[in-house]
């Protein structure tokens, strides 16, 4: 994936001129490696019929170096409370993702096919939750104007996605439309950004959706409060551990 949950990046502005697909998508992934951060986030599950279910959860960020970890804690509705994720971008290896659920007290890591699976009955995949270097992924630039480069990813061997087409705003490298396709190249999602807030020079998605173009369905991710520049100290290395998880379920 060339994303990593766009609703909960941060992005950075004054950006150099990029020449090549590559070059773009690659500053693209450059801006969302955030530094320290914590937002509150509530996620508006929509189904086909309209009707809505809310989620609220913590979301903690902490980059040491190249390597940026995200701690996720739901706090609503009870059903879902105490559910916790980790996920740790690695720089030299495939993204780490391990799921603490409260009801049977134990830890999964999300890896092989469950990766394809949603993430908490949203419209997200947890594969969607990664930020991929894959080697073996191509970017091809289709078409640009004065604002925005229009770009097709075709991503790793072991993805669901067959092509993944990005709509990146030139002023500040925000895919602010990305469009996924499966192997037999139909359309399946769509993440646009609706809303952004500005902190410091830092560019924040506060309103972003996910629709599911088969299926009817929608995840909305609004972003109600939030905190840049966060001491290390306030998101301490444990915090990104399973005995953190399992103390706090």
């Amino acid at each position: 994936m060339i994303l990593k949950m766009v609703f909960l990046s941060l992005f950075a502005g004054g950006i150099a001129h990029a020449k090549t697909a590559t070059e773009i998508i690659d500053q693209a992934r450059d801006v969302q490696r955030v530094n320290n951060g914590i937002q509150q986030v509530q996620m508006v599950l929509v189904s086909r019929n309209g009707s809505e279910r809310e989620r609220h959860f913590e979301m903690k960020t902490r980059k040491d170096g190249d390597r940026v970890q995200t701690y996720v804690r739901f706090s609503k509705p009870t059903d879902v409370a105490g559910t916790q994720l980790i996920v740790i971008d690695h720089p030299d290896r495939n993204d780490e993702q391990l799921l603490y659920l409260p009801a049977l007290k134990r830890t999964n890591r999300i890896a092989g096919k469950a990766r394809k699976g949603s993430f908490m009955g949203s419209d997200f995949a947890y594969e969607d939750l990664e930020v991929s270097d894959a080697k073996d992924a191509t970017h091809t630039l289709i078409s640009e104007d004065e604002n925005t480069w229009v770009i097709d990813t075709k991503p790793g061997a072991d993805s669901s996605y067959g092509r993944i087409r990005a709509t990146v705003s030139k002023s500040d490298y925000l895919p602010r439309n990305v469009k996924f396709f499966d192997a037999k190249d139909q359309h399946k999602k769509t993440l646009e950004i609706l809303k952004t807030a500005t902190e410091n020079g830092t560019i924040i998605p506060i309103h972003s959706v996910m629709k599911n173009v088969a299926k009817g369905t929608s995840t909305e991710m609004r972003v109600s409060e939030w905190r840049t520049n966060v001491p290390a100290s306030e998101i301490p290395e444990e915090t990104f551990t399973v005995g953190f998880m399992e103390r706090n379920g």
